[in-house]
């Protein structure tokens, strides 16, 4: 049931160039967790850095960290499914539950890391809230952003592949288990092998980012 490395090169050769069949279950696989990234983007980076400049924010929404932080996100799946349906929305949903507090968290951990002697030094200056934030909070804190949005992209990525494999089989996931319940362990071996190289690709694309972005780190 194991196949050798030749039978796993030449069933990854044949997915890829000679059938095909890799490259719409891939867009179909990436493209709720692209929009669930961006969305799990554009909801945590804001929370975390209201939660690290002000106290009343960060008090209310601590304990709802604090439970997603320890909450399993597989059992809620089918809650999911069932409010949502069957289309992409569940998808993008599950990927935004999986991704976001670690996005959060990260991003309000890097700004109070920042140092407050800045803050006070610059309001004693005159600077406006909107300085202060754009001249020392978000510059301060983009290490952290980076740093959560590579947690985020895993846990995302990861999401995406649950999702798939444990009640909607579309995309990767329908192929894999396809691919078991046929005994196409070759198959099965190269599919697996490419989700691990795609999960690789896209952490090794987040740093080249991050180094591109702020190489004065």
């Amino acid at each position: 049931m194991i196949p050798t490395f030749l039978e796993t090169a030449q069933a990854l050769y044949q997915t890829m160039f000679v059938t095909g069949e890799i490259w719409p279950a891939l867009w179909v696989s990436n493209l709720p967790l692209i929009i669930g990234f961006l969305v799990s983007v554009g909801i945590s980076v804001p929370l975390g850095l209201a939660m690290a400049r002000w106290k009343l924010v960060d008090e209310m929404l601590s304990p709802v960290t604090a439970l997603a932080l320890s909450l399993p996100i597989a059992p809620l799946i089918p809650v999911v499914l069932v409010a949502l349906g069957m289309g992409q929305a569940p998808k993008v949903v599950i990927i935004v539950l999986f991704s976001w507090v670690f996005i959060t968290t990260n991003v309000r951990a890097g700004t109070r890391r920042v140092d407050r002697s800045l803050v006070d030094m610059a309001r004693s200056f005159g600077a406006s809230e909107r300085q202060v934030w754009f001249r020392i909070l978000i510059p301060g804190a983009i290490p952290a952003v980076f740093a959560g949005l590579r947690i985020g992209l895993g846990r995302a990525f990861a999401g995406m592949v649950i999702v798939e494999l444990i009640m909607l089989p579309v995309g990767i996931g329908a192929l894999l288990l396809d691919y078991r319940g046929d005994f196409k362990a070759g198959l099965l071996y190269a599919t697996t092998i490419l989700v691990v190289i795609e999960a690789v690709v896209l952490a090794v694309a987040m740093q080249a980012l991050e180094r591109h972005l702020i190489k004065w780190k």
